[in-house]
Protein backbone atom coordinates (compact mmCIF):
# COMPACT_ATOMS: atom_id res chain seq x y z
CA UNK A 1 0.00 0.00 0.00
CA UNK A 2 1.46 3.43 -0.21
CA UNK A 3 2.32 5.57 2.08
CA UNK A 4 0.09 9.20 1.79
CA UNK A 5 2.15 12.07 1.51
CA UNK A 6 1.70 14.05 4.53
CA UNK A 7 1.56 18.27 5.50
CA UNK A 8 3.18 18.72 8.84
CA UNK A 9 3.25 22.15 10.62
CA UNK A 10 5.89 22.18 13.28
CA UNK A 11 5.39 25.29 16.01
CA UNK A 12 7.70 26.00 18.83
CA UNK A 13 9.63 28.92 19.84
CA UNK A 14 11.49 30.84 18.07
CA UNK A 15 13.72 33.18 21.20
CA UNK A 16 16.80 31.09 20.55
CA UNK A 17 19.08 33.50 18.87
CA UNK A 18 19.84 31.33 15.84
CA UNK A 19 16.44 29.57 15.54
CA UNK A 20 14.91 31.12 13.31
CA UNK A 21 17.30 30.66 10.65
CA UNK A 22 16.33 27.93 8.51
CA UNK A 23 17.77 24.72 7.99
CA UNK A 24 19.88 25.30 11.44
CA UNK A 25 20.39 21.92 13.56
CA UNK A 26 22.88 23.62 15.76
CA UNK A 27 21.00 25.46 18.52
CA UNK A 28 20.50 23.31 21.86
CA UNK A 29 16.50 24.40 22.37
CA UNK A 30 15.67 23.39 18.90
CA UNK A 31 17.90 20.85 17.42
CA UNK A 32 15.72 17.90 18.29
CA UNK A 33 12.60 19.43 17.01
CA UNK A 34 14.55 20.08 13.37
CA UNK A 35 16.56 17.15 13.23
CA UNK A 36 13.21 15.26 13.78
CA UNK A 37 11.67 17.28 10.44
CA UNK A 38 14.73 16.82 8.84
CA UNK A 39 14.17 12.86 8.87
CA UNK A 40 10.64 13.19 8.47
CA UNK A 41 11.17 14.97 5.06
CA UNK A 42 14.12 12.75 4.00
CA UNK A 43 10.97 9.75 4.32
CA UNK A 44 8.57 11.74 1.62
CA UNK A 45 6.81 14.22 3.94
CA UNK A 46 6.73 17.37 4.05
CA UNK A 47 7.23 19.62 7.31
CA UNK A 48 7.34 23.30 7.96
CA UNK A 49 7.85 25.56 10.80
CA UNK A 50 6.02 28.77 12.53
CA UNK A 51 8.60 30.26 15.03
CA UNK A 52 6.66 31.87 18.34
CA UNK A 53 8.54 35.67 18.68
CA UNK A 54 8.85 37.95 21.32
CA UNK A 55 9.21 36.48 25.19
CA UNK A 56 6.73 35.98 27.52
CA UNK A 57 2.94 35.57 27.57
CA UNK A 58 2.52 38.99 24.95
CA UNK A 59 4.93 37.33 22.69
CA UNK A 60 2.45 34.24 22.63
CA UNK A 61 -0.92 36.11 22.58
CA UNK A 62 0.76 38.11 19.63
CA UNK A 63 1.46 34.81 17.62
CA UNK A 64 -2.28 33.76 18.08
CA UNK A 65 -3.55 35.16 15.05
CA UNK A 66 -0.48 34.57 12.81
CA UNK A 67 -0.65 30.74 13.69
CA UNK A 68 -4.77 30.54 12.91
CA UNK A 69 -3.74 32.99 9.74
CA UNK A 70 -0.61 30.15 8.38
CA UNK A 71 -2.85 26.81 8.92
CA UNK A 72 -6.10 28.37 7.43
CA UNK A 73 -3.81 29.57 4.15
CA UNK A 74 -1.91 26.47 3.79
CA UNK A 75 -4.40 23.45 5.07
CA UNK A 76 -1.78 20.87 7.25
CA UNK A 77 -2.83 17.56 7.79
CA UNK A 78 -1.58 17.60 11.50
CA UNK A 79 -0.08 20.58 13.85
CA UNK A 80 3.03 19.13 15.98
CA UNK A 81 3.49 22.05 18.80
CA UNK A 82 6.76 21.79 21.01
CA UNK A 83 6.59 22.28 24.74
CA UNK A 84 3.68 23.09 26.47
CA UNK A 85 3.69 26.89 25.80
CA UNK A 86 3.94 27.06 22.35
CA UNK A 87 0.74 24.05 22.65
CA UNK A 88 -1.34 26.07 24.71
CA UNK A 89 -0.99 28.99 22.27
CA UNK A 90 -2.10 26.82 19.04
CA UNK A 91 -4.66 25.29 21.23
CA UNK A 92 -5.88 29.33 21.23
CA UNK A 93 -5.66 29.64 17.41
CA UNK A 94 -8.39 27.56 17.13
CA UNK A 95 -9.13 23.58 16.99
CA UNK A 96 -6.43 21.84 14.56
CA UNK A 97 -5.85 18.12 14.46
CA UNK A 98 -3.18 18.53 16.91
CA UNK A 99 -0.20 16.40 18.32
CA UNK A 100 1.84 17.96 21.43
CA UNK A 101 5.39 16.95 22.22
CA UNK A 102 6.18 17.62 26.21
CA UNK A 103 9.84 17.64 27.64
CA UNK A 104 11.19 16.98 30.95
CA UNK A 105 10.57 20.56 32.58
CA UNK A 106 6.94 20.79 30.74
CA UNK A 107 5.95 18.00 32.94
CA UNK A 108 8.42 17.57 36.12
CA UNK A 109 9.02 21.73 37.03
CA UNK A 110 6.05 24.43 37.99
CA UNK A 111 3.01 22.94 39.79
CA UNK A 112 0.80 25.51 37.59
CA UNK A 113 2.66 24.63 34.51
CA UNK A 114 1.75 20.91 35.28
CA UNK A 115 -2.18 21.89 35.41
CA UNK A 116 -2.39 23.56 32.48
CA UNK A 117 -0.59 20.56 30.48
CA UNK A 118 -3.27 17.96 32.50
CA UNK A 119 -6.34 20.13 31.51
CA UNK A 120 -5.03 21.03 27.18
CA UNK A 121 -4.47 17.29 27.11
CA UNK A 122 -7.53 15.95 28.35
CA UNK A 123 -9.84 18.51 26.43
CA UNK A 124 -7.84 20.05 23.79
CA UNK A 125 -4.77 17.63 22.24
CA UNK A 126 -5.59 14.66 19.91
CA UNK A 127 -2.16 12.91 20.88
CA UNK A 128 0.64 14.13 23.79
CA UNK A 129 3.98 12.65 23.02
CA UNK A 130 5.98 12.40 26.28
CA UNK A 131 9.44 10.80 26.53
CA UNK A 132 9.61 8.77 29.48
CA UNK A 133 7.31 6.28 31.74
CA UNK A 134 7.91 8.57 34.33
CA UNK A 135 6.59 11.54 32.46
CA UNK A 136 3.29 9.61 32.10
CA UNK A 137 2.66 8.35 35.24
CA UNK A 138 3.19 12.09 36.25
CA UNK A 139 1.09 13.96 33.73
CA UNK A 140 -2.06 11.65 34.46
CA UNK A 141 -4.05 12.04 31.23
CA UNK A 142 -5.01 9.68 28.06
CA UNK A 143 -3.98 9.92 24.88
CA UNK A 144 -0.25 9.56 25.79
CA UNK A 145 2.45 8.33 23.63
CA UNK A 146 5.52 7.43 24.56
CA UNK A 147 8.16 8.62 21.91
CA UNK A 148 11.97 9.60 23.03
CA UNK A 149 13.90 11.67 20.55
CA UNK A 150 15.86 9.67 17.91
CA UNK A 151 19.96 9.87 17.80
CA UNK A 152 21.72 10.60 14.40
CA UNK A 153 23.51 7.77 14.78
CA UNK A 154 25.30 8.65 11.13
CA UNK A 155 26.73 11.97 13.27
CA UNK A 156 27.33 10.74 16.43
CA UNK A 157 29.31 7.32 15.89
CA UNK A 158 32.80 6.11 17.24
CA UNK A 159 35.96 8.10 16.23
CA UNK A 160 39.34 7.87 16.89
CA UNK A 161 39.35 9.00 20.23
CA UNK A 162 43.28 10.29 20.68
CA UNK A 163 42.81 12.58 17.47
CA UNK A 164 40.06 13.94 19.04
CA UNK A 165 41.90 14.95 21.96
CA UNK A 166 44.62 16.49 20.04
CA UNK A 167 41.62 18.20 18.05
CA UNK A 168 40.46 20.06 21.58
CA UNK A 169 43.96 20.60 22.91
CA UNK A 170 43.77 17.52 25.39
CA UNK A 171 46.10 15.54 24.36
CA UNK A 172 47.04 12.95 27.29
CA UNK A 173 44.27 14.41 29.44
CA UNK A 174 41.25 11.99 30.88
CA UNK A 175 38.17 13.74 30.48
CA UNK A 176 35.14 13.83 31.55
CA UNK A 177 32.55 15.66 30.19
CA UNK A 178 29.10 17.19 31.42
CA UNK A 179 26.41 18.14 28.36
CA UNK A 180 24.45 20.56 29.83
CA UNK A 181 24.05 24.14 31.14
CA UNK A 182 26.15 24.56 34.33
CA UNK A 183 23.85 27.39 35.28
CA UNK A 184 20.67 25.15 35.16
CA UNK A 185 20.12 24.44 38.66
CA UNK A 186 18.46 21.07 37.91
CA UNK A 187 21.55 19.91 35.70
CA UNK A 188 23.32 19.97 39.16
CA UNK A 189 26.81 20.84 38.00
CA UNK A 190 28.25 21.44 41.34
CA UNK A 191 27.47 17.69 42.16
CA UNK A 192 29.93 16.95 38.95
CA UNK A 193 32.57 19.35 40.16
CA UNK A 194 33.16 18.01 43.47
CA UNK A 195 33.12 14.47 42.60
CA UNK A 196 35.55 14.72 40.00
CA UNK A 197 37.60 16.87 42.32
CA UNK A 198 36.88 13.95 45.23
CA UNK A 199 39.13 11.74 42.48
CA UNK A 200 42.00 13.65 43.19
CA UNK A 201 43.53 12.73 39.18
CA UNK A 202 45.60 15.49 37.91
CA UNK A 203 45.00 13.83 34.45
CA UNK A 204 41.46 13.86 34.90
CA UNK A 205 39.32 17.15 33.84
CA UNK A 206 36.26 18.41 33.98
CA UNK A 207 34.87 19.41 30.74
CA UNK A 208 31.17 21.14 30.72
CA UNK A 209 30.11 21.91 27.45
CA UNK A 210 27.18 23.93 26.68
CA UNK A 211 26.06 25.62 23.35
CA UNK A 212 28.04 23.86 20.95
CA UNK A 213 27.14 23.35 17.64
CA UNK A 214 25.27 20.23 17.54
CA UNK A 215 27.34 18.91 14.55
CA UNK A 216 30.45 19.50 16.98
CA UNK A 217 29.12 17.84 19.33
CA UNK A 218 30.36 14.40 18.07
CA UNK A 219 33.98 16.06 18.53
CA UNK A 220 33.13 16.03 22.46
CA UNK A 221 31.72 12.72 23.00
CA UNK A 222 34.77 11.02 21.02
CA UNK A 223 37.39 12.67 22.47
CA UNK A 224 35.96 11.86 26.58
CA UNK A 225 36.30 8.89 28.43
CA UNK A 226 33.04 9.14 30.08
CA UNK A 227 29.85 11.27 30.39
CA UNK A 228 28.72 12.48 33.88
CA UNK A 229 25.03 13.25 34.02
CA UNK A 230 24.40 14.63 38.00
CA UNK A 231 20.87 16.04 36.75
CA UNK A 232 17.79 16.02 39.75
CA UNK A 233 15.21 14.94 36.96
CA UNK A 234 15.40 14.56 33.42
CA UNK A 235 13.09 13.52 30.39
CA UNK A 236 14.95 10.96 28.01
CA UNK A 237 18.48 11.95 27.90
CA UNK A 238 19.24 13.31 24.87
CA UNK A 239 23.02 13.43 25.55
CA UNK A 240 23.07 9.70 26.92
CA UNK A 241 21.69 8.33 24.04
CA UNK A 242 24.50 10.02 21.99
CA UNK A 243 26.58 9.21 24.34
CA UNK A 244 25.92 5.46 23.54
CA UNK A 245 25.77 5.97 19.76
CA UNK A 246 29.36 7.03 20.50
CA UNK A 247 30.22 3.88 22.59
CA UNK A 248 31.07 6.18 25.51
CA UNK A 249 30.44 5.01 29.03
CA UNK A 250 28.39 6.75 31.07
CA UNK A 251 27.62 7.37 34.94
CA UNK A 252 24.33 8.89 35.66
CA UNK A 253 22.26 9.91 38.59
CA UNK A 254 18.62 7.64 38.15
CA UNK A 255 16.98 10.27 35.84
CA UNK A 256 14.66 9.72 32.74
CA UNK A 257 15.39 7.15 30.79
CA UNK A 258 18.94 5.88 31.56
CA UNK A 259 18.38 3.40 33.23
CA UNK A 260 15.78 1.65 31.08
CA UNK A 261 18.15 2.39 27.55
CA UNK A 262 21.48 1.08 29.31
CA UNK A 263 20.29 -1.73 31.99
CA UNK A 264 23.13 -4.62 31.71
CA UNK A 265 25.51 -2.34 29.23
CA UNK A 266 29.05 -2.81 30.30
CA UNK A 267 30.90 0.88 31.25
CA UNK A 268 27.28 2.05 32.40
CA UNK A 269 26.70 3.06 35.73
CA UNK A 270 23.71 4.28 38.12
CA UNK A 271 24.34 6.42 40.94
CA UNK A 272 23.03 7.82 44.01
CA UNK A 273 23.36 11.63 44.11
CA UNK A 274 26.61 11.23 46.89
CA UNK A 275 29.48 12.19 45.94
CA UNK A 276 31.89 9.65 47.19
CA UNK A 277 29.43 7.10 45.15
CA UNK A 278 29.66 9.07 42.10
CA UNK A 279 33.79 9.78 42.54
CA UNK A 280 34.15 6.01 43.05
CA UNK A 281 32.14 5.10 39.76
CA UNK A 282 33.31 7.50 37.63
CA UNK A 283 36.90 5.88 38.38
CA UNK A 284 35.44 2.55 37.63
CA UNK A 285 34.44 4.05 34.15
CA UNK A 286 37.85 5.48 33.96
CA UNK A 287 39.87 2.26 34.24
CA UNK A 288 37.05 0.17 33.02
CA UNK A 289 38.67 -2.13 30.19
CA UNK A 290 35.74 -3.78 29.12
CA UNK A 291 34.07 -3.90 25.52
CA UNK A 292 31.20 -0.88 25.42
CA UNK A 293 28.51 -2.40 22.85
CA UNK A 294 25.75 0.37 23.38
CA UNK A 295 25.61 1.79 19.84
CA UNK A 296 24.05 -1.61 19.27
CA UNK A 297 21.43 -1.69 22.34
CA UNK A 298 20.24 1.67 20.47
CA UNK A 299 19.72 0.39 17.63
CA UNK A 300 17.65 -2.52 19.22
CA UNK A 301 15.51 0.14 21.01
CA UNK A 302 14.69 1.69 17.66
CA UNK A 303 16.20 4.78 19.42
CA UNK A 304 17.49 5.52 15.55
CA UNK A 305 16.56 8.76 13.93
CA UNK A 306 14.51 6.95 10.93
CA UNK A 307 12.63 4.15 13.23
CA UNK A 308 11.22 7.34 15.83
CA UNK A 309 10.26 8.88 12.32
CA UNK A 310 8.65 6.21 11.30
CA UNK A 311 6.63 5.82 14.89
CA UNK A 312 5.57 9.26 14.26
CA UNK A 313 3.99 8.76 11.03
CA UNK A 314 2.24 6.19 12.25
CA UNK A 315 0.79 8.42 15.04
CA UNK A 316 -0.33 11.07 12.57
CA UNK A 317 -2.02 9.17 10.47
CA UNK A 318 -3.96 7.36 13.38
CA UNK A 319 -4.87 10.85 14.38
CA UNK A 320 -6.15 11.77 10.89
CA UNK A 321 -7.95 9.12 10.27
CA UNK A 322 -10.03 10.24 13.64
CA UNK A 323 -13.51 11.71 13.10
CA UNK A 324 -13.32 15.65 13.29
CA UNK A 325 -15.39 15.09 16.56
CA UNK A 326 -13.47 12.75 18.02
CA UNK A 327 -10.01 14.38 17.68
CA UNK A 328 -11.74 17.56 18.83
CA UNK A 329 -13.00 15.83 21.66
CA UNK A 330 -9.14 14.72 22.50
CA UNK A 331 -10.41 10.78 22.12
CA UNK A 332 -7.90 8.66 23.49
CA UNK A 333 -6.02 6.39 20.92
CA UNK A 334 -5.47 3.40 22.33
CA UNK A 335 -3.55 1.61 20.19
CA UNK A 336 -0.62 3.88 20.72
CA UNK A 337 -1.03 4.48 24.59
CA UNK A 338 1.93 2.96 25.79
CA UNK A 339 0.25 1.28 29.19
Amino acid sequence: MKMRHLKILFVLSGNSRDSVKPGRSDVLPVKNPVHQADTLRTLGHEVDFFFIKGRGLSGYLRSIPLIRRKIKNEGYDVIHAHYSLTAFAVSLAGRHRMVVSLTGSDVMGMPLLLYLTRLFSRFRWAMVIVKTREMKARLRAGKILIIPNGVDTCLFAPGDKSKAKEQLGLAGKRIVLFVADPAREEKNYSLAREAVSRLGRDDTVLLPVHGIPHEAMALYYNAADLLLLTSLWEGSVNSVKEAMACNLPVVSTDVGDVRENTQGLEGYYITSFDTAEIADMVAMALDCKCEIRARERLFELQLDSPSVARRLIEMYNSVISQPERMAKNGTRFSKYDDG
